[in-house]
């Protein structure tokens, strides 16, 4: 059923006024496009620049080739996309369109010079944005060629080439030198005015002092006073006010307890004699305070206690890889995070792996679109080579349309670049 889809689909198109083949395009090519989509194609771990170019080329072209295949529903043309990736990966010498093949001229002569210069003098120092640089080229002349019927806006496609080209090594022309400019006029101050002398004015007398006499004043007689009028005394003190101050002196009374003693003179009468004795307050008895009885009590015993082990830590599922504006190759903290969702992968029984590629909203959706993959494809191709089967693997491109961080449009956002790699059972 997809092939017969697939005939019918190729047979539409080409009825279509204006969606030419691109050159290179077949029927019979259609049907070795899917086969090339699910091509791993490594991004890492080359020997040469040579062969990072041909492996950053043959990248580009099956993202082409996937989304004229599954977005724009051009079989055809995703299998011209296609054939030159598999020449890519053959090493062959891959040349971009000419214009005057698609029937174009004008703009598109001068961007295909500008191209093959740029890519033939620095491919060897930039294999990756040259790669980029001519996929999006041929990208370009195939929506220009298709007039009204493009898929995408040209002028989009083209800001992002020339993006890719200064990023690839393209130098434009020195500009043309302005004329000097002309020499600043030069400040003469003006003459300073010649001072005119202008006698002192004649000093003023001081006035002469006026003599006054000092002020006497008469003495202040201070009268005696006694404080100890003012004062209330008690009847047991004195007071002394010559100081100005109620000073009082006063007596301790001391109770005394009257003793009577019988004293009997032999021979003689018995009399009695009374004398006063001072007594002191008896002090008061200490009250005893029983002492507790002690009471002993045995110690519980101690039990030892049971330690129970906390359950180990739950694997993670979800898994984050981040990446460099417009980049979708692996840094070294790229490859950790995989070695630990990989590691993961393991634990489970039976899993699958989704790996969906983000981007932030700069630049247009088919441009993103296309970036997304590509970052999805470089994780997959990565989880592949440590041994994960490709039939557990789900890859697919969210754009633009699910961000971790939302923000306006054309906004570069560090934390939306990136692709999620979630562990389903």
């Amino acid at each position: 059923m997809k092939t017969i889809s697939r005939i019918m689909a190729a047979s539409a198109l080409v009825a279509v006024a204006g969606c030419g083949k691109l050159p290179g395009a077949s029927l019979g090519g259609t049907f070795l496009v899917e086969p090339f989509l699910g091509l791993g194609i490594p991004t890492s771990g080359f020997s040469s620049p040579a062969q990072t170019y041909s492996a950053a080329l043959a990248r580009e072209y099956q993202s082409l080739a996937r989304i004229a295949a599954t977005e724009d529903v051009n079989w055809i043309d995703a299998s011209a996309y296609m054939r030159k990736g598999y020449a890519a990966l053959r090493g062959e010498s891959i040349q971009p369109w000419q214009p005057s093949v698609l029937g174009l001229s004008g703009e598109a002569d001068s961007v295909y010079q500008r191209v093959v210069s740029t890519i033939n003098a620095n491919a060897g120092r930039n294999p990756v944005a040259c790669a980029r640089a001519l996929a999006l080229y041929d990208n370009y002349v195939e929506e220009l060629s298709e007039g009204s019927h493009a898929c995408t806006d040209p002028a989009v496609v083209l800001a992002e080439l020339n993006e890719q080209l200064n990023a690839c090594g393209f130098a434009a022309a020195a500009p043309v030198p302005l004329p000097p400019p002309p020499p600043a006029p030069v400040y003469t101050p003006p003459p300073a005015p010649v001072p005119v002398y202008t006698p002192p004015p004649a000093p003023v007398p001081a006035p002469a002092p006026v003599y006054v006499p000092p002020v006497v004043e008469a003495p202040v007689v201070v009268e005696p006073y006694d404080a100890c009028q003012a004062a209330s005394v008690p009847a047991n003190c004195t007071c002394d006010g010559s100081t100005g101050n109620a000073i009082l002196t006063c007596e301790r009374v001391v109770t005394r307890e009257v003793v009577k003693e019988v004293v009997k003179e032999v021979p003689g009468p018995e009399r009695i004699v009374t004398r006063e004795v001072q007594v002191p307050a008896p002090a008061p008895a200490p009250v005893p305070v029983p002492a507790a009885t002690p009471v002993y009590e045995e110690a519980p015993a101690q039990v030892p206690a049971t330690v129970t082990p906390p359950p180990p830590p739950p694997v993670p599922q979800n898994y984050t890889i981040y990446f460099g504006y417009d980049r979708y190759d692996l840094t070294a903290e790229a490859r950790q995070v995989i070695d630990e969702a990989v590691a993961a992968f393991r634990a489970y029984a039976a899993p699958f792996m989704d790996i969906i590629g983000h981007t932030d909203t700069r630049g247009s959706k088919s441009y993103n679109t296309r970036l997304a993959q590509r970052r999805a494809d470089a994780v997959a191709g990565a989880v592949a080579s440590r041994g994960v089967d490709r039939s557990s693997l789900r890859v697919s491109a969210s754009s633009e349309l699910d961000p971790a961080v939302t923000t306006g449009d054309g906004v570069r956002e560090a934390l939306n670049r990136r692709v999620t790699i979630t562990i389903v059972q």
